[in-house]
């Protein structure tokens, strides 16, 4: 698979729309990151416009998440581990202070966990253990700062932001919703045949795979047409 982010054709100046809106394009913030996973790399030739070449990148942050041509999420993780470690020392310090713990919970809340929300279900799914590992060690000292057992691992976090995603899908218009099939004789939801593993662990096959083993256990409900996602414990996620 090949795929090429934030491509720019090689147009004529006539027909390119950045020239019909009469907008000046700074080519030296233009980035080409190229989705490859072939082993062999890629023969693409390199973009370019008004003559000068457009950098071609190896990974990139977008809207905070950072995206490799890969698409692995180690160098995300890694950052996430630089930002949450300097709110730490904030934390240990509020912790010296003889702060009561509901302040120092909502200081961890507001300013650490949000960090390992933002955009998990995007992510997660492709976490290799190890990394996965070392967010949960931040998660454990976390607890041993103010002696608070209720933090929830990333693990857990990643069944809740789930689950939130999933009700969202299926109580609106979301795009999604059209991809989510059921069974006409049990109204069962039907799983996404996924061809790699890549694809499997991601959200949407991930999310309809807990929706099929919650409506098996008995703990997905349909009432007047609305749909309720009754979770008592966490989702199953598969990993390597």
């Amino acid at each position: 698979m090949v795929a090429r982010l934030g491509i720019v054709r090689k147009y004529p100046p006539s027909q390119t729309g950045v020239m019909k809106i009469n907008y000046n394009l700074n080519v030296s913030k233009t980035k080409e990151l190229v989705v490859d996973y072939r082993r062999s790399g890629n023969q693409l030739q390199y973009i370019e416009i008004g003559n000068e070449p457009v950098d071609k990148v190896h990974s990139y942050k977008y809207l905070g998440v950072t995206i490799t041509d890969k698409l692995e999420w180690g160098e995300h993780v890694k950052t996430i581990l630089i930002k949450t470690n300097r709110r730490m020392f904030l934390l240990r310090k509020l912790n010296s202070f003889k702060l009561d713990t509901t302040l120092i919970s909502l200081f961890y809340k507001a300013t650490i966990d949000t960090i390992f929300t933002f955009c998990l279900v995007a992510w997660d799914g492709n976490t290799t253990v190890k990394d996965m590992g070392k967010l949960n060690t931040l998660v454990r000292k976390a607890r041993r700062v103010y002696q608070c057992q209720d933090l929830k691992s990333v693990e857990e976090l990643l069944a809740w932001t789930t689950q939130r995603k999933v009700q969202s899908i299926l109580s609106n218009e979301h795009p999604l919703s059209h991809r989510l099939e059921y069974s006409s004789r049990t109204g069962r939801p039907i799983v996404i045949r996924c061809r790699t593993e890549r694809y499997r662990r991601s959200f949407l096959p991930r999310a309809v795979l807990s929706l099929a083993d919650a409506y098996c256990r008995n703990r997905f409900s349909v009432n007047a047409g609305s749909t309720f996602l009754a979770f008592s414990s966490v989702l199953p996620f598969y990993r390597l």
